[in-house]
């Protein structure tokens, strides 16, 4: 296997005759010189920046210089990016969220209507999710005791 010499190396504007002479004068060792030779990274050989490069990331026509300057102008997280990013979608970052199916249903109880179940539960003074449980799981203590609470809502003269 023949050896690669390394020779008339250009860094950052500076040609060096040797990887050992380069590396002397950036303060690294001669095999960090060779390695970034290797990968083709002369421009970062010594300059103190460790770990991958920074990959620009554009988002509705935007281009920011990383997934951290993306994710600090939409308010999200940099691991909201990647995912985006890696899902092949980056236009949805910073817009509501949508779960397909999960649209809020009307629901009326005791002459009482309200815009989701979920708030008909809050309204009622259950937990988020006790209507949904008791009105697919639930039997008829749990329906009744449902609208008992409307009931008194209504009798309160509240409305939803």
């Amino acid at each position: 296997m023949a050896t690669r010499i390394y020779t008339d190396l250009t860094i950052r504007g500076t040609t060096y005759p040797d990887a050992a002479s380069a590396a002397r004068a950036l303060g690294v060792t001669p095999e960090a010189v060779r390695s970034a030779a290797r990968k083709g990274r002369l421009d970062r050989v010594g300059a103190g920046r460790k770990g991958v490069e920074p990959m620009p990331v554009r988002i509705r026509g935007e281009l920011f210089a990383d997934a951290h300057a993306a994710a600090a102008r939409f308010g999200v997280t940099p691991q909201a990016v990647w995912k985006a990013l890696s899902d092949g979608d980056p236009d949805r970052i910073g817009r509501p969220q949508r779960r397909p199916g999960r649209d809020p249903h009307p629901v009326e109880i005791g002459g009482l209507r309200f815009a989701s179940q979920r708030k008909a539960s809050r309204a009622l003074g259950f937990s988020d999710d006790y209507l949904s449980h008791a009105l697919t799981r639930g039997g008829r203590a749990a329906r009744e005791r449902i609208l008992a609470a409307a009931m008194a809502l209504a009798a309160k003269g509240v409305t939803p």
